[in-house]
Protein backbone atom coordinates (compact mmCIF):
# COMPACT_ATOMS: atom_id res chain seq x y z
CA UNK A 1 0.00 0.00 0.00
CA UNK A 2 2.83 2.39 0.85
CA UNK A 3 4.59 1.72 -2.48
CA UNK A 4 1.32 2.30 -4.34
CA UNK A 5 0.90 5.61 -2.56
CA UNK A 6 4.41 6.72 -3.51
CA UNK A 7 3.89 5.59 -7.11
CA UNK A 8 0.68 7.60 -7.30
CA UNK A 9 2.52 10.72 -6.10
CA UNK A 10 5.29 10.18 -8.63
CA UNK A 11 2.88 9.67 -11.52
CA UNK A 12 0.90 12.73 -10.54
CA UNK A 13 4.13 14.76 -10.38
CA UNK A 14 5.09 13.59 -13.87
CA UNK A 15 1.73 14.78 -15.17
CA UNK A 16 2.33 18.20 -13.58
CA UNK A 17 5.81 18.31 -15.05
CA UNK A 18 4.41 17.68 -18.47
CA UNK A 19 2.58 20.98 -18.32
CA UNK A 20 5.55 22.89 -16.84
CA UNK A 21 8.53 21.33 -18.57
CA UNK A 22 9.07 23.92 -21.26
CA UNK A 23 8.54 26.82 -18.91
CA UNK A 24 10.81 25.28 -16.30
CA UNK A 25 13.62 24.82 -18.75
CA UNK A 26 13.17 28.35 -19.93
CA UNK A 27 13.57 29.58 -16.35
CA UNK A 28 16.86 27.79 -15.65
CA UNK A 29 15.73 24.15 -15.49
CA UNK A 30 14.08 24.28 -12.11
CA UNK A 31 13.74 20.47 -12.09
CA UNK A 32 17.23 19.80 -13.44
CA UNK A 33 18.38 17.98 -16.56
CA UNK A 34 16.40 14.84 -15.67
CA UNK A 35 13.10 16.22 -14.48
CA UNK A 36 11.50 12.79 -14.11
CA UNK A 37 14.19 11.56 -11.70
CA UNK A 38 14.02 14.87 -9.83
CA UNK A 39 10.27 14.62 -9.24
CA UNK A 40 10.53 10.92 -8.38
CA UNK A 41 13.21 11.49 -5.74
CA UNK A 42 11.44 14.59 -4.49
CA UNK A 43 8.29 12.56 -3.82
CA UNK A 44 10.26 9.70 -2.25
CA UNK A 45 12.21 11.82 0.21
CA UNK A 46 9.14 13.86 1.16
CA UNK A 47 7.20 10.74 2.02
CA UNK A 48 9.99 9.38 4.22
CA UNK A 49 10.52 12.84 5.74
CA UNK A 50 6.87 13.10 6.77
CA UNK A 51 7.25 9.77 8.57
CA UNK A 52 10.44 11.08 10.24
CA UNK A 53 12.39 8.26 8.60
CA UNK A 54 15.29 10.60 7.95
CA UNK A 55 17.88 7.95 7.13
CA UNK A 56 15.60 6.53 4.44
CA UNK A 57 14.90 10.04 3.16
CA UNK A 58 18.59 10.90 2.89
CA UNK A 59 19.32 9.11 -0.43
CA UNK A 60 16.53 10.67 -2.52
CA UNK A 61 17.02 13.99 -0.71
CA UNK A 62 20.66 14.06 -1.76
CA UNK A 63 19.66 13.53 -5.36
CA UNK A 64 17.30 16.51 -5.47
CA UNK A 65 19.74 18.62 -3.45
CA UNK A 66 22.55 17.94 -5.93
CA UNK A 67 20.57 17.88 -9.17
CA UNK A 68 17.53 20.12 -8.84
CA UNK A 69 17.97 22.45 -5.83
CA UNK A 70 15.67 25.06 -7.37
CA UNK A 71 12.68 22.71 -7.34
CA UNK A 72 11.56 23.98 -3.90
CA UNK A 73 13.15 25.72 -0.93
CA UNK A 74 11.74 22.95 1.26
CA UNK A 75 14.70 20.84 0.10
CA UNK A 76 16.92 23.09 2.23
CA UNK A 77 14.47 23.50 5.10
CA UNK A 78 14.02 19.73 5.39
CA UNK A 79 17.74 19.08 4.90
CA UNK A 80 18.66 21.45 7.72
CA UNK A 81 16.17 19.79 10.04
CA UNK A 82 17.42 16.30 9.19
CA UNK A 83 21.09 17.14 9.64
CA UNK A 84 20.41 18.81 12.97
CA UNK A 85 18.87 15.53 14.09
CA UNK A 86 21.81 13.50 12.71
CA UNK A 87 24.26 15.79 14.54
CA UNK A 88 22.39 15.55 17.83
CA UNK A 89 22.38 11.76 17.64
CA UNK A 90 25.98 11.29 16.51
CA UNK A 91 28.57 10.30 19.14
CA UNK A 92 31.65 9.93 16.91
CA UNK A 93 33.42 13.33 16.86
CA UNK A 94 34.95 12.90 13.38
CA UNK A 95 31.62 11.92 11.81
CA UNK A 96 29.88 14.69 13.71
CA UNK A 97 32.33 17.26 12.33
CA UNK A 98 31.56 16.14 8.77
CA UNK A 99 27.85 16.37 9.46
CA UNK A 100 28.27 19.90 10.80
CA UNK A 101 30.27 20.88 7.71
CA UNK A 102 27.49 19.52 5.53
CA UNK A 103 24.92 21.49 7.50
CA UNK A 104 26.93 24.67 6.92
CA UNK A 105 27.12 23.89 3.20
CA UNK A 106 23.33 23.45 3.04
CA UNK A 107 22.92 26.92 4.49
CA UNK A 108 25.42 28.38 2.00
CA UNK A 109 23.58 26.92 -0.97
CA UNK A 110 20.22 27.97 0.40
CA UNK A 111 21.51 31.54 0.45
CA UNK A 112 22.86 31.12 -3.08
CA UNK A 113 19.57 29.88 -4.53
CA UNK A 114 17.01 31.64 -2.36
CA UNK A 115 18.71 34.82 -1.02
CA UNK A 116 17.57 36.23 2.38
CA UNK A 117 21.20 36.06 3.50
CA UNK A 118 20.78 38.02 6.75
CA UNK A 119 18.13 35.68 8.17
CA UNK A 120 19.83 32.48 7.01
CA UNK A 121 23.23 33.55 8.37
CA UNK A 122 21.67 34.09 11.80
CA UNK A 123 20.07 30.64 11.73
CA UNK A 124 23.29 29.12 10.42
CA UNK A 125 25.23 30.62 13.33
CA UNK A 126 22.64 29.47 15.84
CA UNK A 127 22.82 25.90 14.54
CA UNK A 128 26.61 25.97 14.51
CA UNK A 129 26.73 27.09 18.15
CA UNK A 130 24.32 24.34 19.11
CA UNK A 131 26.26 21.71 17.16
CA UNK A 132 29.84 22.74 18.00
CA UNK A 133 30.47 25.48 20.55
CA UNK A 134 34.22 25.39 19.80
CA UNK A 135 33.48 27.12 16.49
CA UNK A 136 31.94 30.17 18.13
CA UNK A 137 34.35 32.56 16.39
CA UNK A 138 32.99 31.38 13.02
CA UNK A 139 29.49 31.97 14.34
CA UNK A 140 30.51 35.46 15.47
CA UNK A 141 31.44 36.40 11.89
CA UNK A 142 28.12 35.07 10.59
CA UNK A 143 26.14 36.93 13.24
CA UNK A 144 27.99 40.18 12.65
CA UNK A 145 27.25 40.03 8.93
CA UNK A 146 23.64 39.07 9.61
CA UNK A 147 23.19 42.10 11.86
CA UNK A 148 24.84 44.32 9.25
CA UNK A 149 22.35 43.09 6.65
CA UNK A 150 19.20 43.00 8.79
CA UNK A 151 20.01 45.85 11.17
CA UNK A 152 16.83 46.71 13.13
CA UNK A 153 15.11 43.58 11.83
CA UNK A 154 17.56 41.35 13.69
CA UNK A 155 15.92 38.95 16.14
CA UNK A 156 16.59 38.92 19.85
CA UNK A 157 18.29 35.48 19.69
CA UNK A 158 20.73 36.89 17.17
CA UNK A 159 21.75 39.69 19.54
CA UNK A 160 22.18 37.34 22.48
CA UNK A 161 24.35 34.96 20.45
CA UNK A 162 26.31 37.87 18.96
CA UNK A 163 27.06 38.98 22.51
CA UNK A 164 28.14 35.54 23.74
CA UNK A 165 30.38 34.84 20.71
CA UNK A 166 32.02 38.27 20.94
CA UNK A 167 32.83 37.68 24.60
CA UNK A 168 34.20 34.22 23.81
CA UNK A 169 36.35 35.74 21.07
CA UNK A 170 37.70 38.38 23.44
CA UNK A 171 38.58 35.83 26.11
CA UNK A 172 40.25 33.60 23.51
CA UNK A 173 42.37 36.50 22.24
CA UNK A 174 40.64 36.51 18.85
CA UNK A 175 39.02 39.90 19.41
CA UNK A 176 39.90 43.16 21.13
CA UNK A 177 37.70 45.33 23.34
CA UNK A 178 36.75 47.47 20.33
CA UNK A 179 34.66 44.49 19.19
CA UNK A 180 32.75 44.64 22.48
CA UNK A 181 32.17 48.37 22.02
CA UNK A 182 30.97 47.68 18.47
CA UNK A 183 28.63 45.02 19.84
CA UNK A 184 27.17 47.43 22.40
CA UNK A 185 26.63 50.11 19.75
CA UNK A 186 25.07 47.76 17.20
CA UNK A 187 22.79 46.00 19.64
CA UNK A 188 21.88 49.28 21.33
CA UNK A 189 20.58 50.88 18.15
CA UNK A 190 18.54 47.76 17.34
CA UNK A 191 17.08 47.60 20.84
CA UNK A 192 16.24 51.33 20.80
CA UNK A 193 14.45 50.91 17.46
CA UNK A 194 12.38 48.00 18.70
CA UNK A 195 11.53 49.73 21.97
CA UNK A 196 10.22 52.75 20.09
CA UNK A 197 7.96 50.66 17.89
CA UNK A 198 6.83 48.32 20.71
CA UNK A 199 3.06 48.53 21.13
CA UNK A 200 2.57 46.05 23.94
CA UNK A 201 4.25 45.80 27.33
CA UNK A 202 5.63 42.31 26.73
CA UNK A 203 7.63 43.54 23.74
CA UNK A 204 9.13 46.36 25.79
CA UNK A 205 9.99 43.97 28.60
CA UNK A 206 11.59 41.56 26.13
CA UNK A 207 13.90 44.14 24.56
CA UNK A 208 14.78 45.72 27.90
CA UNK A 209 15.65 42.25 29.21
CA UNK A 210 18.00 41.74 26.26
CA UNK A 211 19.66 45.07 26.98
CA UNK A 212 20.11 44.10 30.62
CA UNK A 213 21.70 40.78 29.63
CA UNK A 214 24.09 42.43 27.17
CA UNK A 215 25.03 45.22 29.60
CA UNK A 216 25.63 42.80 32.45
CA UNK A 217 27.97 40.66 30.35
CA UNK A 218 29.88 43.30 28.37
CA UNK A 219 30.60 46.30 30.57
CA UNK A 220 32.61 44.33 33.16
CA UNK A 221 35.04 43.60 30.30
CA UNK A 222 35.68 47.29 29.59
CA UNK A 223 37.86 49.82 31.39
CA UNK A 224 36.31 52.96 32.85
CA UNK A 225 37.82 55.19 30.16
CA UNK A 226 36.35 52.96 27.44
CA UNK A 227 32.92 53.01 29.05
CA UNK A 228 33.08 56.77 29.47
CA UNK A 229 34.08 57.36 25.83
CA UNK A 230 31.30 55.06 24.63
CA UNK A 231 28.61 56.81 26.67
CA UNK A 232 29.84 60.31 25.91
CA UNK A 233 29.22 59.60 22.24
CA UNK A 234 25.72 58.36 23.02
CA UNK A 235 24.95 61.38 25.20
CA UNK A 236 26.11 63.84 22.57
CA UNK A 237 23.30 62.55 20.36
CA UNK A 238 20.65 62.41 23.11
CA UNK A 239 21.70 64.69 26.01
CA UNK A 240 18.19 64.77 27.54
CA UNK A 241 17.38 61.04 27.24
CA UNK A 242 16.37 60.20 30.81
CA UNK A 243 16.45 56.44 30.22
CA UNK A 244 19.98 56.66 28.82
CA UNK A 245 21.13 58.86 31.70
CA UNK A 246 19.84 56.38 34.27
CA UNK A 247 21.45 53.51 32.42
CA UNK A 248 24.82 55.29 32.34
CA UNK A 249 24.82 56.15 36.04
CA UNK A 250 23.83 52.61 36.98
CA UNK A 251 26.54 51.02 34.85
CA UNK A 252 29.24 53.47 35.98
CA UNK A 253 28.24 52.87 39.61
CA UNK A 254 28.25 49.07 39.43
CA UNK A 255 31.44 49.06 37.35
CA UNK A 256 33.19 51.19 39.97
CA UNK A 257 33.72 54.12 37.61
CA UNK A 258 32.26 56.84 39.84
CA UNK A 259 35.52 58.81 39.79
CA UNK A 260 34.99 59.53 36.10
CA UNK A 261 33.54 63.01 35.63
CA UNK A 262 30.79 61.57 33.44
CA UNK A 263 29.21 59.96 36.51
CA UNK A 264 28.51 63.29 38.22
CA UNK A 265 27.44 64.86 34.92
CA UNK A 266 24.80 62.21 34.34
CA UNK A 267 23.60 62.39 37.95
CA UNK A 268 23.15 66.15 37.68
CA UNK A 269 21.26 65.88 34.38
CA UNK A 270 19.07 63.09 35.75
CA UNK A 271 18.21 65.10 38.85
CA UNK A 272 17.40 68.16 36.74
CA UNK A 273 14.94 66.17 34.61
CA UNK A 274 13.51 64.10 37.48
CA UNK A 275 14.33 65.40 40.99
CA UNK A 276 14.80 62.45 43.28
CA UNK A 277 16.06 62.05 46.84
CA UNK A 278 18.35 59.11 46.10
CA UNK A 279 19.85 60.80 43.05
CA UNK A 280 20.42 63.98 45.04
CA UNK A 281 22.18 61.98 47.73
CA UNK A 282 24.45 60.34 45.15
CA UNK A 283 25.29 63.80 43.83
CA UNK A 284 25.96 65.04 47.34
CA UNK A 285 28.21 62.07 48.01
CA UNK A 286 30.27 62.88 44.93
CA UNK A 287 30.72 66.46 46.14
CA UNK A 288 31.77 65.13 49.53
CA UNK A 289 34.45 63.06 47.80
CA UNK A 290 35.64 66.33 46.29
CA UNK A 291 35.68 67.87 49.80
CA UNK A 292 32.86 70.22 48.76
CA UNK A 293 30.36 69.80 51.59
CA UNK A 294 28.68 73.13 50.77
CA UNK A 295 27.66 71.91 47.31
CA UNK A 296 26.59 68.56 48.76
CA UNK A 297 24.25 70.18 51.28
CA UNK A 298 22.94 72.63 48.68
CA UNK A 299 21.87 69.81 46.32
CA UNK A 300 19.94 67.92 48.99
CA UNK A 301 18.39 71.05 50.47
CA UNK A 302 17.13 72.09 47.05
CA UNK A 303 15.51 68.71 46.50
CA UNK A 304 13.97 68.72 49.99
CA UNK A 305 12.27 72.03 49.19
CA UNK A 306 10.67 70.54 46.07
CA UNK A 307 9.38 67.37 47.65
CA UNK A 308 5.75 67.29 48.77
CA UNK A 309 5.28 63.98 50.57
CA UNK A 310 6.62 63.65 54.11
CA UNK A 311 8.20 60.21 53.54
CA UNK A 312 10.45 61.52 50.75
CA UNK A 313 11.29 64.65 52.74
CA UNK A 314 12.23 62.46 55.70
CA UNK A 315 14.69 60.51 53.57
CA UNK A 316 16.16 63.75 52.28
CA UNK A 317 16.72 65.12 55.79
CA UNK A 318 18.24 61.81 56.84
CA UNK A 319 20.74 62.05 53.96
CA UNK A 320 21.51 65.62 54.97
CA UNK A 321 22.27 64.27 58.43
CA UNK A 322 24.58 61.66 56.91
CA UNK A 323 26.47 64.39 55.04
CA UNK A 324 26.92 66.51 58.18
CA UNK A 325 28.07 63.41 60.05
CA UNK A 326 30.65 62.78 57.33
CA UNK A 327 32.20 66.20 57.95
CA UNK A 328 31.84 65.68 61.75
CA UNK A 329 29.29 68.42 62.24
CA UNK A 330 27.41 66.21 64.68
CA UNK A 331 24.93 68.80 66.01
CA UNK A 332 23.63 69.53 62.50
CA UNK A 333 23.61 65.82 61.73
CA UNK A 334 21.32 65.27 64.74
CA UNK A 335 19.11 68.23 63.84
CA UNK A 336 18.41 66.82 60.40
CA UNK A 337 17.95 63.30 61.71
CA UNK A 338 15.33 64.57 64.16
CA UNK A 339 13.54 66.40 61.32
CA UNK A 340 13.39 63.09 59.46
CA UNK A 341 11.91 61.38 62.51
CA UNK A 342 9.27 64.10 62.92
CA UNK A 343 8.17 63.57 59.33
CA UNK A 344 8.20 59.77 59.50
CA UNK A 345 7.66 58.24 62.94
CA UNK A 346 8.55 54.67 61.89
CA UNK A 347 11.88 55.71 60.43
CA UNK A 348 14.61 53.88 62.36
CA UNK A 349 17.76 54.81 60.45
CA UNK A 350 17.92 58.43 61.74
CA UNK A 351 18.08 57.10 65.31
CA UNK A 352 21.02 54.90 64.32
CA UNK A 353 22.69 57.92 62.74
CA UNK A 354 22.35 59.90 65.98
CA UNK A 355 23.73 56.93 67.93
CA UNK A 356 26.73 56.80 65.61
CA UNK A 357 27.33 60.53 66.11
CA UNK A 358 27.23 60.07 69.89
CA UNK A 359 29.67 57.17 69.77
CA UNK A 360 32.06 59.10 67.53
CA UNK A 361 31.99 62.00 69.99
CA UNK A 362 33.38 59.98 72.91
CA UNK A 363 36.89 61.40 72.74
CA UNK A 364 35.57 64.98 72.55
CA UNK A 365 32.86 64.69 75.21
CA UNK A 366 34.86 63.52 78.20
CA UNK A 367 37.69 64.74 80.35
CA UNK A 368 39.27 61.33 80.81
CA UNK A 369 38.95 57.63 80.05
CA UNK A 370 35.94 57.36 82.34
CA UNK A 371 33.80 60.37 81.43
CA UNK A 372 34.35 59.78 77.71
CA UNK A 373 32.41 56.52 78.12
CA UNK A 374 29.20 58.20 79.22
CA UNK A 375 28.16 59.02 75.63
CA UNK A 376 27.65 55.31 74.98
CA UNK A 377 24.68 55.30 77.35
CA UNK A 378 22.97 57.82 75.09
CA UNK A 379 24.07 55.93 71.98
CA UNK A 380 22.40 52.73 73.24
CA UNK A 381 19.24 54.72 74.04
CA UNK A 382 19.01 55.85 70.42
CA UNK A 383 19.62 52.35 69.10
CA UNK A 384 16.76 51.08 71.23
CA UNK A 385 14.60 53.90 69.83
CA UNK A 386 15.48 52.65 66.34
CA UNK A 387 14.30 49.12 67.23
CA UNK A 388 11.01 50.46 68.54
CA UNK A 389 10.46 52.63 65.48
CA UNK A 390 11.32 49.93 62.96
CA UNK A 391 11.47 46.30 64.18
CA UNK A 392 13.14 45.29 60.91
CA UNK A 393 16.31 46.92 62.24
CA UNK A 394 16.43 44.63 65.28
CA UNK A 395 19.39 42.52 64.13
CA UNK A 396 21.46 45.57 63.17
CA UNK A 397 20.46 47.36 66.35
CA UNK A 398 21.35 44.42 68.59
CA UNK A 399 24.80 44.19 67.02
CA UNK A 400 25.36 47.89 67.68
CA UNK A 401 24.17 47.56 71.27
CA UNK A 402 26.69 44.76 71.83
CA UNK A 403 29.40 46.95 70.32
CA UNK A 404 28.52 50.08 72.29
CA UNK A 405 28.00 48.39 75.68
CA UNK A 406 31.54 47.09 75.55
CA UNK A 407 32.52 50.71 76.12
CA UNK A 408 30.37 51.24 79.24
CA UNK A 409 32.36 52.13 82.36
CA UNK A 410 33.01 49.51 85.03
CA UNK A 411 31.59 49.65 88.55
CA UNK A 412 34.98 50.71 89.88
CA UNK A 413 35.19 53.54 87.36
CA UNK A 414 31.82 54.90 88.45
CA UNK A 415 32.77 54.57 92.13
CA UNK A 416 35.76 56.80 91.53
CA UNK A 417 33.33 59.45 90.23
CA UNK A 418 30.75 58.87 92.98
CA UNK A 419 28.13 57.79 90.45
CA UNK A 420 25.80 54.85 91.05
CA UNK A 421 24.49 52.45 88.44
CA UNK A 422 20.76 52.82 87.76
CA UNK A 423 20.59 56.52 88.56
CA UNK A 424 19.79 59.35 86.17
CA UNK A 425 22.68 61.27 84.68
CA UNK A 426 22.92 64.35 82.49
CA UNK A 427 25.47 63.81 79.71
CA UNK A 428 26.85 67.20 78.76
CA UNK A 429 28.89 68.33 75.78
CA UNK A 430 26.80 68.97 72.64
CA UNK A 431 24.69 65.89 73.46
CA UNK A 432 23.05 67.36 76.57
CA UNK A 433 20.70 64.45 77.29
CA UNK A 434 19.55 62.73 80.47
CA UNK A 435 20.10 58.98 80.50
CA UNK A 436 20.38 55.97 82.82
CA UNK A 437 23.76 55.06 84.31
CA UNK A 438 24.87 51.55 83.36
CA UNK A 439 28.02 49.48 83.88
CA UNK A 440 29.66 46.95 81.64
CA UNK A 441 29.07 44.04 84.04
CA UNK A 442 25.32 44.45 83.74
CA UNK A 443 25.34 43.31 80.14
CA UNK A 444 23.27 40.18 79.66
CA UNK A 445 24.61 37.86 77.01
Amino acid sequence: MRFASILLVVLTSWMILGTLETNAQTNGSRFGQDSVRCVTNLALYRDFYKQKKYKDALGPWRYVFNNCPRATENIFINGINMYNVFIAEQKDSAIKKNLVDTLMMIYDLRIKYYDNEGKHLANKANDLLRADSTRSFEAYGMLKKSITLLNSNSEETTLINFCSTAISGLKAGQLQTDAIIDLINRSGSIIDFNLKKAKIKTDSLKWNRIRTIIDANTFPLLQCNEISALFRNMLSAEPQNLGLLKRITEILFHRGCTDDSLYLITLERTNALEPNTNTAFLIAREYLKQKNSIAAVARLTKVAEKLKDNASKAVCYYYLGVIYAEVKDFPKARTNALKAIQLKSDYGEPYLLIADCYARSSSDCGNDNITSRYVYWCAVDKVNDAKRADPKLTVTADNLITQYTRNFPTKEMLASKNIKSGTQYQVGCWINETTLVRIIKEIKK
